[in-house]
């Protein structure tokens, strides 16, 4: 169990809170006063937040198509090489709850 948490500020209650960075679309939890209303992260939390925005650096924008009945997808060129993916291979489509995941 969580030890209890007080406001660094005032010393009252706080409660755990989660709210979106709509840009990025990154969910984050972070800690706000009943009282004073003050609202800050602690370092678990910081660091959630941390790997959230290195995964999204590594993240490459593509462009879907239309390919007959289905919609198709490039996978950029550096993706390609490092996964030593060749035309033909195959792998599964696997939906999650932050989108689609291509498992090889």
């Amino acid at each position: 169990m969580e030890a209890a948490i007080k406001c660094p500020i005032c010393s009252s209650r706080v409660e755990k809170k989660v709210d979106v960075i709509r840009e990025d679309k990154i969910e984050y939890e972070y800690y706000k006063c009943s009282t004073c209303g003050d609202e800050f992260l602690n370092m678990s939390q910081l660091e959630s937040v941390a790997q959230k925005y290195r995964r999204l650096r590594k993240a490459k924008e593509v462009t879907f198509a239309k390919w007959g009945n289905s919609i198709a997808v490039r996978i950029p060129k550096d993706f390609v090489n490092e996964l030593k993916i060749k035309s033909g291979k195959q792998g599964l489509l696997v939906k999650d709850k932050d989108g689609i995941k291509i498992v090889l």
